[in-house]
């Protein structure tokens, strides 16, 4: 197995934990509309695993979206709602919904791929866009994406744990 199928296979868990690190190391980045003469580790940290992740976002998203698998986590977008309300019906009977099957929990994750993905695009074009106007603006929808993926892992840890549970009993 070559070392690129071998980080495609461990990508999930690698993406997880530079979030994890980069949104719990975040306080200390002091970026605003441009690199500052006076950058320091957490800074430049917090760039080059920056663009680690977004890059790492965008083979992840292929990862899941290829040979139609983007039916899985999309398939709202060509209307198809019934799974997902077939789901929110069985939590409303304290059943749990299958996981790897269209329905809430592949939308759930496709939310998150679509997060991790937009957090990257504007953090990247923070970067591109360094000391003009429209840094602080990519700046604010970096920062307003990255709140929304705080509690998009909470709602994903509280999901993969009630499945973990599931599988105990």
């Amino acid at each position: 197995m070559g070392l690129l199928s071998q980080l495609m296979e461990k990508l999930h868990v690698l993406l997880a934990l530079l979030a994890i690190w980069l949104l719990s190391t975040s306080g200390q980045v002091h970026l605003a509309s441009r690199i500052h003469d006076k950058a320091g580790w957490w800074d430049y940290n917090h760039i080059a695993l920056g663009v680690v992740t977004a890059l790492m976002s965008v083979l992840f998203l292929v990862k899941c979206c290829r040979h139609g698998q983007w039916r899985l986590y999309f398939g709202w977008c060509l209307g198809q709602f019934g799974p997902i309300a077939k789901d929110i019906r069985k939590l409303t009977q304290r059943q749990l919904p299958a996981a790897g099957s269209p329905g809430l929990l592949t939308f759930i994750e496709g939310i998150g791929l679509l997060l991790m993905l937009a957090i990257g695009l504007t953090g990247l074009a923070w970067l591109a866009t360094q000391g003009s106007g429209l840094a602080m603006t990519w700046r604010s929808w970096h920062i307003l994406f990255s709140e929304y993926l705080i509690w998009y892992l909470i709602l994903h840890a509280i999901a993969s744990f009630s499945h973990f549970l599931e599988l105990m009993r």
